[in-house]
């Protein structure tokens, strides 16, 4: 269960990105301060579907360095009858411009039965590097610099900057290099458009949506066979609405349970 954080990482927030012309953007910020996502998150084996955690992705306004920026707090948190088992709390901060949605400084702290992680990231975005302060896997505390490359981004920043884009330009089959930055780690993946899809959302009901797969790499988690399965809704704001990430034994699925302050009315829902 040490991994849980990336599975997080690559589920519940979908996937990864950064800066300009990672992929086709459309100009439009479709979110704004005030917005709130909660999502449930499931591991699924045969006839088991049980909720393990709740997820919250909150969005507000921020300053950092003198300049106005969104700050995102995302919080996931193991279900009381899971946490009598594996009590898990997970906290990730991260600022990004309004304009660019260019991350800029990132906090995690995870804890996760007796498993520990702490990030706290500066981008320098001049000299392509992040300056980190980790501490993870009992390794003690380590201040390096990691390179990264434009369209490099951490697991709260992505989800915003996957949501600026250019939607009604993608073709069925579009792939997009993405990647995101983790620990010491920056993990490169694929993603993958896979056209507009109707999908069932409990206690919601049916939930127009755009279709994302992304490549996962064999290893411990994972059995490298089976893509992760990303939904958006399919309207002006393309909140994350479901994910569903193979692992080894069972899945891991989160999906939306709740939404508000929205910058735009949530259009998704069949009526």
């Amino acid at each position: 269960m040490k991994k849980l954080a990336i599975i997080l990482s690559l589920a519940l927030l979908g996937l990864s990105a950064s800066a300009q012309n990672c992929f086709p953007v459309s100009g439009d910020i479709p979110f704004k301060s005030g917005e709130k996502i909660k999502m449930g998150i499931y591991f699924k084996w045969g006839a088991v579907n049980t909720e393990v955690a709740t997820g919250d992705l909150v969005l507000e306004d921020s300053s950092l360095n003198g300049k106005s920026v969104f700050k995102s707090t995302l919080t996931a948190d193991s279900a009381p009858f899971f946490s009598v088992f594996y009590d898990m709390h997970e906290h990730f901060d991260t600022w990004f411009s309004k304009d660019a949605v260019r991350p800029l400084k990132y906090y995690r702290n995870t804890k996760q039965g007796d498993y520990r992680a702490f990030n706290n990231y500066i981008y320098d975005w001049g000299n392509k590097v992040i300056h980190a302060d980790i501490n993870f896997e009992g390794r003690g505390q380590q201040i390096l610099d990691i390179p990264v490359h434009d369209c490099v981004c951490d697991i709260t920043s992505i989800l915003y900057l996957i949501r600026t884009m250019d939607f009604d330009s993608l073709e069925n089959g579009r792939k997009i290099d993405m990647a995101f930055a983790i620990d010491d780690t920056v993990f490169d993946i694929i993603l993958t458009y896979r056209g507009k899809e109707t999908v069932k959302v409990r206690r919601m009901g049916k939930v127009n949506t755009l279709k994302f797969t992304c490549s996962v790499v064999s290893g411990a988690l994972f059995d490298g066979k089976t893509d992760m399965r990303i939904w958006f809704s399919d309207d002006a704001n393309h909140v994350p609405v479901g994910f569903m990430a193979p692992l080894k034994i069972g899945s891991a699925q989160g999906w939306l349970k709740q939404v508000s302050g929205l910058k735009y009315p949530f259009d998704a829902l069949v009526q």
